[in-house]
């Protein structure tokens, strides 16, 4: 296999991913995904000056990504890459250099937080305020509506665990009865039609029915949780915007931290689950957990939270020391 020069010019580079991404058969949300991972390394590769890469600029690349990027990021950047070179050599272009190089370690557990039932609440409460009365009423309305979908879309991820790329692809016509309960079709991660479902209780259906309501008429194809927005009203939120409603909830319910995001809400459903009575088992159908062990990481993290070792040590400490010298 000769080199050709300027393989990583951009031109070239994007003939070849579209090859590479055809080749692969990925969903239009991974081919985005891997477009941007696999520039940002022809970017770097551009940026050093180096015209044919070895096995030692990607190594050097995954560990400059590592100084500012968590393992997680770092890892996904460089799959695409090996992918890449996986294709390249099966295409005769290129030897693939990127065999055997390891990946960051990963400490076992989620690298998302979770919320307790008092910051749930917290966060829904920012949903509560009323539009400024100085506002015309066409943008009072606005915000209203603005709010009652909000809340009605945090309580729904939090009370079943929803993913945001399943709440995005969710419809008005998803939601169906099914013997007592109310249930919501949805397409999962890497699926290609809706055969799963979860119910809806109750209370969420409230919030959720009163969001519908205020939108008026709807057809069965129509987003479930739709913009607002002059731009693009009535069109189906991307997976930024629910991420970016969930992240503007938190923040404002004082709960800005890197841990807490939108996947966060899915954890806190699956924790709360579980220390509330439900069987792993249950949380995995919920979830939708191909293998339990995913789902037994939460009673895992529970256990750890549970764990009073340090308690104990630092009462044992103290019991001994003089009310002086505390």
């Amino acid at each position: 296999m000769e080199p050709h020069k300027g393989l990583f010019e951009p031109q070239i580079i994007s003939g070849l991913c579209h090859q590479w991404l055809v080749y692969n058969d990925v969903s239009e949300n991974s081919r985005r995904k891997y477009t941007q991972w696999l520039k940002s390394f022809a970017q770097w590769i551009r940026g050093q000056g180096i015209e044919e890469p070895v096995r030692e600029d990607i190594i050097r690349y995954r560990d400059e990504l590592a100084r500012e990027k968590q393992p997680t990021t770092v890892n996904n950047y460089l799959r695409a890459v090996k992918s890449f070179y996986r294709f390249l050599e099966t295409a005769g272009i290129r030897k693939d250099i990127t065999r055997g190089i390891r990946a960051m370690k990963l400490e076992p557990g989620f690298r998302k937080g979770y919320l307790n039932e008092e910051q749930c609440a917290q966060v829904i409460e920012t949903q509560t305020d009323e539009p400024a009365p100085d506002e015309s009423e066409a943008a009072r309305e606005r915000q209203r509506l603005t709010r009652a979908r909000n809340r009605a879309l945090l309580i729904l991820i939090m009370t079943t665990g929803l993913r945001t790329i399943e709440v995005r692809r969710a419809d008005y016509g998803d939601i169906q009865i099914q013997g007592h309960s109310r249930i919501l079709y949805v397409q999962g991660k890497g699926k290609s039609e809706k055969g799963q479902y979860v119910k809806i209780p109750d209370e969420t259906w409230e919030c959720l029915k009163e969001y519908l309501r205020m939108r008026g008429p709807l057809q069965a194809r129509d987003p479930l949780f739709a913009s607002v927005s002059n731009r693009d009203s009535g069109e189906r939120l991307t997976t930024r915007s629910i991420s970016r409603i969930c992240k503007d909830a938190l923040v404002k319910a004082d709960l800005n931290s890197s841990r807490l995001t939108a996947h966060s809400l899915r954890h806190t459903s699956a924790t709360l689950a579980l220390k509330n009575g439900a069987s792993v088992e249950q949380v995995q159908q919920v979830l939708r957990h191909a293998n339990i062990n995913t789902t037994m990481i939460y009673v895992h993290d529970i256990d750890r939270e549970q764990n009073a070792a340090e308690d104990l040590v630092a009462r044992a400490i103290f019991d001994e020391l003089t009310p002086d010298s505390r």
